[in-house]
Formats: structure tokens, C-alpha cells, sequence
């Protein structure tokens, strides 16, 4: 699997089987086609429930895909590599409550036997990275949500993901941590070069952050309707009027995709 690369989605389909054996499958994503450049930071929008996590999911390499194509660099996915760092949004559940900050991030090294005086160089650039530095010693539970979510972050870079799958990260965090958050990631992204793909269901959240948006349809038959360019560089100030223009489309977008 090539560390970097676009990567072209061709017609993808996901579904579940019915109950009812009699009727139709269930096709929670119907034709997605998209093509989303190495080192870009792309959002996935939409309502909970229309297929966003599972086209991270299935690119992530942990949900096979129903008919389609998914590409990394020309490369068909499979399965999951560690060119792909998943940060979730519950990090409790991602980062292991037994060790500390430092044997988290550096667990993956460890599996794959990488000599140590690497692993604490590789550890050591990373919380400094995600502004660690000095909480290195400490358990999860002695940190905040931000942080933990910071550890979940250091732990993909450690691995040496080249693409950053986020499900939603910042959705349990507080709008001040929040705010805090997107801004360490935008200065990440830009210091690493990275793929980001970002999902959440948050408008603003999505224009604050996305150079792209690819925003879904409601399910079932979940589609992408509309890849929005943003061009404008970061940071970004959502009270002005053009970002203001862009929201109220996307919002109008919404009540005639998502209405009852």
C-alpha cells in the first residue's frame, strides 16, 4: 500500500441485507464517486445516519465494500494499513487506559519492533506536535478530552499515517475546546502535509475547516449531492460575508435535501 496518493472512490455501493429476506437489500451508500487529492482536507457533511462514517469506514479498510472501487495511490483497498490513522470520537475507547501518554503513542512502534532510540525520537516529535510536551507521564485519566483526542492524533503520526480518518473528533468536546482543537488541527495539517478526511454534522464546523465538502443526501440510498470548493486560506472568519453566503447555501442545501 503506497503511504500517500489521491484517492478515487468509482462508484461505490454499500448495503446491508434486509430481515426480510423477500425484499431488497438496504443500500446505505448509492454511487458515490469522488476524487480527493494527497495532502487535502476534505469534510464529509451530513445528518447522522446518511453514510458518512461508513465511507470513512470502508476507506479506513474496516467495512468491506458492497460493488465499487476505492483507491490509496492507484492502489485497491482491502484492508486496514498503516497508512490510514483513525482518530474516533470517543477516545476512551481508542487510546488504552493503562498506559501513559508516551507508551500510547509509541504502542504501534513497539508492535512493529522499531528500535527504540527511533521510537523516542519519532514519540518526542510528536508531542511536541500536538502540544504534549510535559504531559508525556500521564495516565488518560488525568487528561482532558482535548487531550486525550491529542494523543489519538500523535498516536496515527507516530504510525506514520500518511491520511488522518476523523469520525466526528470534536464532537464531544465543549465549543471553547473545540475551537481550540480545529485550530491545533488546521496548523497540523499544514506542518505535515497530510490527507485529512473529517466528518461531522456541524455546517460551520465544516467551513471553518474543509478546503473541500462533499456534503450526503439523507438516507437510505445515501449520495454525495454537492462537493463544495474553498479556496479562501485559514483561519478562516465565519462572520464574514462571504463565508456567511457559503453557510446560508449549505444550510438551504439542507432543508431541501433533509426535509420531512
Amino acid at each position: 500500500m503506497s503511504e500517500s496518493g489521491d484517492i478515487h472512490i468509482d462508484h461505490l455501493y454499500k448495503s446491508y441485507s434486509s430481515l426480510n429476506m423477500e425484499k431488497e437489500p438496504v443500500y446505505v451508500l448509492n454511487d458515490i464517486n469522488l476524487d480527493i487529492k494527497d495532502g487535502e482536507f476534505h469534510v464529509f457533511l451530513g445528518w447522522s445516519g446518511c453514510g458518512k462514517s461508513t465511507i470513512l469506514n470502508i476507506i479506513a479498510g474496516f467495512v468491506e465494500k458492497t460493488q465499487g472501487s476505492v483507491q490509496i495511490g492507484g492502489n485497491e483497498i482491502y484492508k486496514p494499513g498503516v497508512d490510514r490513522g483513525v482518530v474516533f470520537q470517543n477516545a476512551d475507547s481508542a487510546i488504552f487506559s493503562w498506559l501513559n501518554v508516551w507508551d500510547n503513542i509509541e504502542y504501534g512502534l513497539r508492535i512493529r519492533k522499531s528500535p527504540k532510540p527511533e521510537r523516542s525520537e519519532v514519540v518526542r516529535r510528536c508531542i511536541h506536535l500536538v502540544q504534549l510536551d510535559s504531559h508525556e507521564k500521564k495516565y488518560p485519566h488525568e487528561l482532558s478530552g482535548g487531550m486525550k483526542q491529542r494523543v489519538q492524533i500523535a498516536r496515527s503520526i507516530a504510525n506514520n499515517s500518511h491520511i488522518l480518518i476523523m469520525d466526528e473528533p470534536f464532537g464531544a468536546l465543549d465549543s471553547q475546546t473545540r475551537r481550540i482543537m480545529q485550530n491545533e488541527l488546521i496548523q497540523l495539517w499544514r506542518d505535515t502535509g497530510k490527507t485529512i478526511l473529517f466528518v461531522t454534522h456541524d455546517i460551520q464546523e465544516a467551513v471553518y475547516l474543509g478546503e473541500k465538502i462533499s456534503v450526503f443526501s439523507r438516507a437510505p440510498d445515501a449520495k454525495i449531492i454537492r462537493t463544495i470548493d474553498l479556496p479562501q486560506p485559514h483561519p478562516r472568519d465565519l462572520t464574514l460575508p462571504s463565508f456567511k453566503t457559503i453557510i446560508q447555501d449549505i444550510q438551504d442545501l439542507f432543508a431541501e435535501e433533509y426535509v420531512i
